[in-house]
């Protein structure tokens, strides 16, 4: 179990920092956050000052100085966190197919649910160009359609338990409301819980967990919300 604190440079607003302060709660993990905004401003991710510790001027960053690894990337900081922290095997899958069935959702998520959810929310809010809101509402819709056939008659995209896979949705998917605002048939939770209900009853199950309660919790303290 780590001694020190891991240092974690994140952001208060953006979902992918949090999959890992889920983790980090989870299992126990002591961390340092230091919250970063967006742009090349003082405090930005886009920085000099950071831009010396990450090139890519992205967060989540950590350096564990219990082991001296230095890691970006959300899925990469969080396989890392259970492969060293995760002594219970609460994230353990048995078997190679099992496995690789977690780095598959992984991949998945980071290639398809953050591109196109991040780009729904920047046509519609940022651009307010109807034409490529819909465009990337309607990737949005596809890529939630994905995760709800594999759910079908499963509590867990993998090995009927809890892993990374499930973790690693869960900060997107709860940005949901602001990502399919204005769409006929997604918009709210309750349309979204009859057009997808594995996906609705999945996403509902795991947000229960205290760890993942906790990240909501501290995210919005930090966002100064109720």
């Amino acid at each position: 179990m780590a001694t020190k604190a891991i240092t974690f440079y994140s952001h208060r607003d953006g979902p992918n920092p949090w999959k890992n302060v889920i983790l980090f709660e989870e299992l126990g993990i002591a961390y340092d956050p230091t919250y970063l905004v967006f742009g090349e401003g003082s405090g930005g991710v886009e920085h000099e000052t950071f831009l010396k510790i990450n090139p890519a001027g992205r967060v989540p960053w950590i350096k564990d100085p219990n082991t001296g690894i230095e890691l970006t990337e959300s899925n990469l900081i969080s396989e890392y966190l259970a492969e060293k922290y995760d002594t219970r095997g609460i994230f353990n899958v048995e078997g190679e197919q099992n496995k690789l069935l977690v780095k598959q959702w992984l991949g998945f998520q980071a290639a398809s649910q953050g591109p196109f959810f991040a780009q729904a929310l920047i046509a519609q809010h940022k651009l307010k160009n109807e034409g490529s809101t819909k465009h990337f509402q309607a990737l949005v819709k596809r890529t939630i359609t994905t995760v709800d056939r594999a759910l079908q008659g499963k509590e867990y995209l993998v090995g009927g338990k809890i892993t990374l896979a499930d973790i690693a949705f869960i900060p997107w998917d709860r940005a949901l409301d602001t990502i399919l605002a204005g769409d006929s048939e997604s918009a709210t939770a309750e349309q979204r819980e009859k057009l997808w209900p594995n996906w609705s009853a999945w996403h509902n199950r795991v947000m229960q967990r205290p760890s993942v309660q906790k990240a909501v919790q501290i995210q919005n303290t930090e966002q100064g919300k109720k």
